[in-house]
Order: C-alpha cells, then structure tokens, then sequence
C-alpha cells in the first residue's frame, strides 16, 4: 500500500463528512487507505464519520491528548509506504495526493512534502509553510518590527509567501503533510508531549537536522478555512505554546532562555499598545490573528505558554 490518509477529528461533526468525501475522490485511482481518529469528540462526529465513510478505519479513541498523539495513533496502525494527515476542516482537490506522490517520489530527499492552501472562495493562501523560527525573527516579533513591516522578508522572515512550481520550505504546515513513512520512523514521528500547535515545525525542524529537505508543491491543492476549534485566546495560548517549545528545542542553546524572553517581551508590547489602537497585524493578509484584548490576556497567562509543551506534560 502507497498511502494511508490519516484525520484527526475533535468536535469535527459540521465538516468531516465534506472532508472524508474529498478524500474518497482523491484516493479513487491510488492504492490507499484512511483512518479517521477522533479524539473522543463530546458531540457526533464518530457517527458522522461512520455514516460518511463506510469504507474508512475509525480510530474511537476514549481521551484526548491531542492532535499529534492522534496522529501518532494513525501513524500506528497505518501500512502505507507514505502517510499524509489531513485536518478535518480540509477539503482535498480530486489529483491533490496524486501530485503530493509524485512530487515525492522525484524528491527523495524531502523527506516531507506539502502543498498548495486556498481560502473556501478560491484565492491563495500563503500559510501552507512557515519561516524557521531564528534569533532574528523573534527579535523581530519582540520589537515590533514584524507588525509594522508584515510580510517583508527582512523584517517578517517567519511569514509565508505565495510561489509557484516547487520550493523547499523550512516548515511545512500540519493542515495537510505527507511524510514519507521511513522518515516519519527515522526521525521518530510527532513528539506526542505537544498537544496542538508547534508538531509540524517540531518535526520539519528534526528531519531537516536528519538531512532532509521538506517541499511544497503547488500542484497539491486543498481547502483550509483554519480555526475551527479554538476560540480566540484559547488559540492564542496553544500556539504561543508551540511557539515557546520551538524556541527552547530548536534554537541554539545559549540563546534558548532569551529567544523565550522576546516572546514574553513581544507579547507584553502588543498588550500595552492594544489598549489604545489596534496593531497592524490584527489585519495581516486580511485575517484577524487576535482580538484587542486577547494580547493583554495572553501576558496575563504568561505562565501557561512559556515553558513550551514540554514543561505542560512534565
């Protein structure tokens, strides 16, 4: 078997069934398989899941510790040669793991391969890969620099930008990744101490210290409205976390403490100047990122995301 499609569902009821159908069509000329993974979802989305897809592997699983320990539970009971995950607010186009394949299959050394985001009326959306996470970009948040100049690659190295073809990447977004499954093994998969946010450039990062070089592809086209289960600050919280457990894993070690103290000192910055107007990149690439207040509760919760994932599961 070449592919197993692995989705990791939570109070997925509204749209999995629109994901699994998009995924059905995709996989028709492959040799695939797929396996939802609910991580004991409060509402029906295990029915839902069951009725939509007969033909798929549901994974019903009792706890949530996650969206990488459900992938990590796909992973497991996967037998494809390549395993792609998918979030269930996804929605595929009918040659999207076609072309995720074939661009691995020229691209041996990639390792991880991703593809081309859209928004739900069709236009480009940059965030299917991420800038490395460096000294230079933390400061940046830190100062401000990357809310005044949004999106310039001096000033804003973490945020994406549209490209056409093929690219390598540093980190390759987690709303649809195909690893192949002998560097999914080598570099020992999605570190299951990270709950949500920050296992995508966790494990981009480990590969490419592995020697790989993950890809993007624009020919792999998929629907990401993104956001579907968090609220504002509660999201906010999870990818600060993920954000503080990058910088205390990845970046070198003498500059571990102090990449955390510009998160905190970035994070206070945006809280004081919220109070009077609203930052700049509240209205980056027309999404809003956070609410006025959410950045001075964020400060408030300072110590729920600063010690990084692995200090929550310790």
């Amino acid at each position: 078997m070449n592919l197993s499609v692995i989705i990791v569902t939570y109070r997925s009821a509204g749209y999995i069934a629109r994901c699994l159908a998009a995924v059905e069509r995709a996989i028709k000329a492959l040799d695939a398989e797929v396996i939802v993974v609910d991580n004991n979802s409060p509402d029906d989305t295990v029915e839902v899941a069951r009725a939509a897809a007969p033909w798929a592997t549901i994974l019903d699983r009792k706890e949530n510790g996650g969206f990488a320990e459900g992938c990590v539970a796909g992973a497991r009971a996967a037998r494809g040669a390549h395993v792609v995950f998918v979030n269930p607010d996804a929605e595929v186009q009918p040659d999207t793991f076609t072309a995720l394949l074939d661009c691995a299959a020229r691209n041996p050394r990639a390792g991880i391969v991703g593809g081309r985001c859209v928004t739900e009326t069709g236009e480009n959306d940059p965030r299917s890969w991420w800038g490395r996470p460096t000294p230079w970009s933390v400061f940046c948040f830190a100062t401000g620099l990357s809310t005044v100049f949004p999106g310039r690659a001096l000033f804003d190295p973490e945020s994406p930008t549209m490209w056409s073809g093929e690219r390598h990447v540093p980190i390759v977004t987690g709303a649809m990744m195909l690893v192949d499954r002998r560097v999914w093994d080598e570099v020992g998969g999605f570190d299951t101490r990270i709950f949500m946010y920050g296992e995508d450039a966790d494990l981009c990062l480990r590969a490419r210290a592995a020697g790989y070089r993950p890809m993007v592809t624009d020919r792999a086209v998929f629907v990401h409205p993104g956001g579907m289960s968090s609220s504002s600050i509660g999201k906010l919280v999870l990818l600060f976390t993920g954000k503080a457990t990058v910088v205390r894993r990845h970046f070198p070690r003498g500059l571990r403490r102090a990449g955390v103290s510009m998160l905190l000192f970035g994070v206070w910055l945006r809280a004081a100047l919220s109070r009077g107007v609203a930052p700049p990149d509240m209205r980056r690439q027309g999404r809003p990122t956070a609410q006025r207040g959410d950045w001075a509760e964020l400060w408030t919760v300072r110590n729920r995301w600063r010690g990084g994932w692995d200090s929550a599961k310790s």
